[in-house]
């Protein structure tokens, strides 16, 4: 437990730094310019970083990286849906197979689509498009799901 208090708590205070993250769900990332960045900790003490940064559209994304680069997950919120093909890269098909078994569901605004690889959550109103994907498989040992929002 103590261990444990003390990863966050180290999560807590590594200070921020300036850097772009530009890869989809499941890439390694790479870095081009600036944008925010913060590193954390799990409460196994596992290390990950977070990555923000917006679209020409407006909307914020952020990027969930673990310590060997690779984007686990991404969060999204603003006012009109960002590109899914640029955020979950090589998973889309997956993803769009998933949504097209599931036939049309008119009045719905959330969805999640689960399927043997990832996980994508979203909910819609007017212009506020909000959701979340990750790879269950790559989240770092004691990863909290609730990291992974833009309810704030």
């Amino acid at each position: 437990m103590k261990h444990q208090f003390c990863g966050l708590l180290m999560g807590a205070f590594i200070p921020l730094f300036a850097m772009t993250a530009e890869a989809a769900l499941g890439d390694q990332l790479v870095t081009t310019s600036s944008t925010s960045s913060a590193r954390k900790a799990t409460s196994s003490g596992s290390s990950y970083s977070v990555s923000e940064a917006t679209t020409d559209d407006g909307v914020k994304v952020r990027q969930y990286v673990d310590s060997q680069g690779r984007v686990f997950a991404i969060s999204w919120k603003g006012a009109t849906l960002p590109p899914l093909s640029e955020l979950l890269g090589a998973y889309l098909p997956e993803y769009k197979k998933e949504v097209k078994s599931r036939g049309r569901q008119f009045g719905r605004r959330s969805l999640k689509v689960s399927t043997d690889n990832i996980v994508v959550e979203g909910s819609s109103r007017q212009t506020d498009q909000r959701g979340r994907a990750y790879i269950p498989a790559s989240l770092p040992q004691g990863f909290d799901l609730k990291e992974i929002n833009f309810n704030e």
